[in-house]
């Protein structure tokens, strides 16, 4: 035992606090510490706080999965044909019952001030504390409404039963435990912390989320179930402000600012999401390979130079989310292709993506945009307008070809591929014509891009987001000049147009939201917390970007087509909250089940 914690204080000290598939941190912390004795030994309460560090749910890499990337259970992209489901969910899909964490992490905060550890160590791990109770609290009231509040770690000592079956408190009380955990970090916690470990910054951060999250709530949900779901709107306004407040206090502290290590605005914004040491990083979960590692680059890379593991194309960003990346002048981001009576041709295909905002092309590799030096062909067909009698060539096989002599496919005298690569072929490929950037290591060997391969950190708190906290919150009560200031700091650093005081509205402010926070797992919980989810979700399949080879005009010529009807996607109202599971109902008869199930 001695061996796991001194390498769990390593660990913590490094700052490389993750998630639980590194196996040497899941030590059950009531395995560690069994008297409140334990809190005079520094080590031991060092390892016990690293467990807790390791269980909080961020929705990191790991926490979907390869089978469920949650930006395809949005408008921003697509899985692979055969993996995505038809639906957004069955209100179990984004389930997280927290109660064996909340459980962990009340035993410390109950002995950590008992304990006779150095008093400003220990003010610190205690602030930590209250700030991991807060993200677990969190990340339940987000999914499923009030929950049961419990301060004090349970224990069954076999005929207690029924003082351990607490009901549910209503959203509010639970959104309001949440900020107060999180004004009480604050006060405990150093304005700096170890890289890793939050700090009196990360915890009013956090909380300029929560409470941008209670006011939309309470603005545009319904108090259902006595409170139980939803928030009086009488409310909002004071959320919208504290929300407001809580980012201000972080944007005037000075202690983070927009990264912008490079003057290239799509390599600036692209390199940003692969540095351990990055100045908009608020909180961030860490890897080292080969110790701690994940799979995005194995998930993700385009199918023609996946790694070893085989996967990759698991998540294609739709021609909806790419179309949301203005132009650099703040137009509107419509693709100029033309229509296929009269196409726009490109005999350069990337000229379709001329001055755009240079974050599309730092999230999005698109069609015959490079990877390490490789042009990623996503040709959908051919167009020959004397082919008979079909002009559209197409196949679902890179070994199909075509004689433009004879107008065939002609397996012995072809001379041209009809579809790319990296095009819309049968098996894992992509189904929208485009593939992820974002996060994506361009430096990682292909021989690394495998299963447990990828070691860049996840960013789970940022600042720009901040920023966009607050322009969101300012122009719900009517503040557009503070909104335009934050939002055209975020606008600044991407190279784009700013917006004015006509211009700064919330419909803006949301697309924002959407273009700089794409595939960072915002886009799900957003649009749910704003209640549009039912109506911009309805039977949603999303488009698709098909380049074809024009042999006439000797060039490329683009067509906008749904994609694969399977893909269609409804979110019933019902989703608004997760069903409480069974098993949960079960134990406690007291639980109340959410609206709908």
């Amino acid at each position: 035992m001695k061996k796991k914690i001194v390498f769990l204080i390593t660990v913590i000290s490094l700052g490389i606090i993750n998630s639980c598939s590194d196996k040497r941190l899941d030590i059950l912390p009531l395995n560690i510490v069994s008297s409140d004795q334990a809190f005079s030994d520094e080590s031991t309460v060092l390892a016990y706080l690293a467990s807790i560090y390791n269980q909080l749910p961020m929705e990191d890499p790991s926490f979907y999965g390869l089978f469920q990337p949650q930006p395809t259970f949005t408008d921003e992209a697509l899985n692979v044909l055969e993996r995505q489901k038809a639906f957004i969910g069955d209100g179990t899909t984004f389930s997280w019952w927290g109660y064996t964490q909340v459980r962990n992490v009340n035993d410390f905060i109950a002995r950590i001030p008992k304990g006779t550890i150095n008093e400003t160590l220990k003010k610190t791990m205690w602030g930590e504390a209250m700030f991991a109770r807060a993200y677990d609290y969190f990340q339940m009231v987000k999914r499923y409404g009030g929950v049961p509040i419990i301060k004090i770690p349970q224990t069954f000592t076999g005929n207690n039963l029924a003082e351990l079956q607490v009901p549910r408190n209503t959203e509010k009380e639970v959104y309001d435990f949440v900020i107060s955990d999180l004004d009480s970090a604050a006060l405990l916690l150093p304005e700096t912390n170890i890289k890793g470990r939050v700090n009196k910054y990360t915890a009013i951060a956090f909380k300029s989320r929560v409470m941008m999250f209670a006011a939309s709530i309470a603005k545009y949900g319904t108090v259902q179930l006595n409170g139980l779901v939803g928030i009086p709107s009488s409310n909002a306004n004071a959320y919208w402000q504290g929300a407001m407040d809580a980012a201000n206090l972080v944007i005037n502290s000075g202690k983070y600012s927009l990264y912008n290590g490079n003057p290239d605005k799509t390599e600036n914004f692209r390199s940003m999401f692969l540095l351990a040491d990055n100045p908009e990083s608020i909180l961030s979960r860490f890897y080292f390979y080969p110790d701690k590692v994940h799979s995005w680059d194995a998930y993700y890379l385009p199918v023609a130079i996946r790694g070893p593991s085989g996967f990759g194309s698991n998540m294609a960003p739709t021609l909806d989310l790419i179309e949301q990346f203005e132009y650099i002048d703040g137009t509107s981001g419509l693709l100029p292709m033309g229509t296929p009576v009269a196409p726009v041709y490109y005999s350069n295909p990337l000229d379709l993506y001329k001055n755009r905002d240079p974050r599309l092309l730092a999230s999005v590799t698109v069609p015959f945009s490079s990877w390490r030096g490789t042009v990623i062909d996503v040709q959908a067909g051919i167009y020959d307008a004397l082919a008979t009698p079909n002009k559209y060539i197409e196949s679902m096989s890179f070994a199909t070809l075509y004689n433009p002599t004879t107008h065939k496919v002609d397996a012995a005298t072809g001379t041209m591929h009809v579809v790319g690569s990296n095009g819309f072929l049968s098996g894992e490929c992509t189904q929208t014509g485009s593939y992820v950037r974002k996060y994506m290591d361009d430096k990682l060997d292909k021989s690394l891009a495998k299963t447990g391969g990828s070691s860049q950190p996840y960013i789970e708190l940022r600042y720009a987001e901040v920023l966009l906290n607050c322009a969101e919150a300012a122009v719900e009560i009517g503040k557009i000049p503070e909104a335009k200031a934050k939002v055209n700091m975020v606008r600044a650093r991407a190279g784009i147009a700013p917006l004015d005081d006509a211009s700064t509205t919330l419909t803006r402010i949301r697309h924002e939201r959407m273009v700089e926070l794409a595939f960072e797992n915002h886009r799900y919980w957003d649009v749910r917390r704003w209640r549009i989810a039912d109506q911009i979700w309805n039977n949603l399949s999303g488009q698709a970007l098909r380049p074809y080879w024009d042999i006439q005009a000797n060039a490329y010529r683009f067509e906008r087509k749904a994609a694969n009807a399977q893909f269609v996607k409804t979110f019933p109202v019902s989703l608004y909250y997760e069903k409480i599971n069974a098993t949960q109902m079960s134990q406690n008869p007291k639980l109340v089940q959410n609206p709908g199930y």
